[in-house]
């Protein structure tokens, strides 16, 4: 029995894989588009479960065939990919971040295994794990309920030394070019002199939180005529920065908490001479108080004190985005034997997340049409859980490989997706 038609698929995101697979062979575009369409689908992380979860075009080694030996660049995907997101976020500050995470693993034989210290100290874990450690760059997507990191582009670590972090998250900075200049946030481990030099060679800004005992000078005074002049200033020590007149604002993303700001224009050591805007921030006690200083760096001195912090709160939007790509997405369950297989199906398995929420961020009124929410949430709710559910409730078992239009070989005649002439005369 033939599936029924894929009528009512979203335009929108029909036309953002089609863009996406514009950028690979023509061979490949359809096996690409179907691999998307089932991980924005299916839960997980199998390729079988992707596949499955529509009306296979092709056998099953077809697929993982196309994830080993296929030819197309992840670079232009990546491409495609940050084309479509700087084009939905429009004319706002766009928002980059890098952070790392780790997956655990049981086999000494995945790629890029070692036995790394886990910094997030989470209960009933050991400090020293065997895992894969993943760098990811993600961008900010405003959506109705708050800020939501979407993926672009991951790297995974082959050395066990921070220094192999730190080379990759410049290679991230380097693949998404055409996000164009993005307000680059990490933090406070990732606050390294040579990453923050190389993002501003590539014309992006940074804010970023540094050491509350880094070594700040005040700006010289002007050189005098015929005199070689000086690159530092005094030192800021504590006293000097208590001194700093304090004010007291309300800080949207943190909740609406109030925060206490110290800030001042001088320049760091660690980045040779840049000027930057040092903010010492305290945020308000639920209880009362104010909790402990912490210190945001910004390489744009003309923003205010406020808007740093305001646009620091965006970082914690990675954390989330970790969370969906192991416990939905299955980056646990990526247990391809080699490195570019494992990067080139995590690679389309964070396209297949992108694209959820930024069909969550338009909430177009087709989408929102499919959605069926439970009497205990409020009628506005909408999140990439409740699209991904309505788009696989309605959408199972459909034959995507329709969406695309008609393909041509390097040679021969027109392979046309259509039915079969006796079919449709039938």
């Amino acid at each position: 029995m033939d599936p029924p038609p894929e009528t009512g698929f979203p335009a929108t995101l029909c036309q953002w894989v089609g863009e996406i697979v514009q950028s690979s062979p023509e061979a490949a575009r359809l096996t690409l588009a179907e691999l998307i369409i089932g991980a924005l689908l299916a839960s997980g992380g199998h390729v079988t479960q992707a596949f499955l979860a529509l009306t296979p075009r092709l056998g099953w080694q077809a697929y993982h065939w196309m994830l080993e030996r296929g030819r197309f660049r992840l670079l232009g995907l990546i491409s495609a990919l940050c084309r479509i997101v700087r084009r939905e976020i429009g004319a706002r500050r766009c928002f980059a971040v890098i952070d790392d995470t780790l997956a655990p693993r049981c086999s000494t034989q995945a790629p890029g295994v070692a036995i790394r210290f886990d910094h997030a100290a989470k209960t009933n874990r050991p400090t020293f794990l065997l895992c894969q450690c993943f760098v990811t760059l993600s961008a900010v997507v405003p959506c109705r309920d708050r800020p939501r990191s979407v993926p672009l582009v991951t790297g995974l670590c082959r050395s066990l030394g921070n220094a192999g972090k730190l080379a990759m998250a410049k290679r991230l900075l380097r693949a998404v070019r055409d996000l164009g200049p993005v307000c680059l946030l990490l933090d406070a481990w990732s606050m390294r002199g040579s990453l923050i030099r190389s993002a501003l060679r590539l014309g992006h800004e940074v804010i970023g939180q540094v050491r509350r005992d880094t070594a700040l000078f005040a700006l010289p005074p002007p050189r005098q005529p015929g005199r070689r002049g000086r690159l530092y200033g005094a030192r800021l020590d504590a006293d000097t920065v208590a001194a700093l007149p304090a004010s007291v604002h309300t800080i949207a993303g943190y909740g609406g908490r109030s925060a206490r700001l110290r800030h001042a224009v001088c320049r760091p050591r660690f980045l040779r001479g840049v000027i930057v805007r040092m903010v010492w921030c305290e945020l308000e006690k639920p209880g009362g108080g104010w909790a402990r200083t912490r210190l945001l760096l910004s390489t744009d001195p003309a923003l205010s004190a406020p808007a740093i912090v305001e646009a620091y709160s965006n970082r914690w939007s990675i954390e989330p985005l970790f969370r969906d790509l192991k416990m939905v997405d299955g980056l646990g369950a990526l247990w391809q034997r080699g490195r570019v297989t494992l990067l080139r199906w995590l690679h389309l398995v964070q396209i297949a997340r992108t694209l959820l929420v930024l069909l969550t961020a338009r909430a177009e009124p087709e989408v929102l049409a499919l959605i069926r929410i439970g009497g205990w949430r409020a009628a506005a709710t909408l999140t990439p859980g409740l699209v991904k559910d309505a788009l696989a409730a309605r959408f199972r078992d459909f034959q995507a490989f329709r969406l695309i239009p008609k393909t041509r070989r390097k040679s021969g005649p027109v392979r046309s997706t259509d039915p079969p002439a006796n079919a449709a005369a039938a």
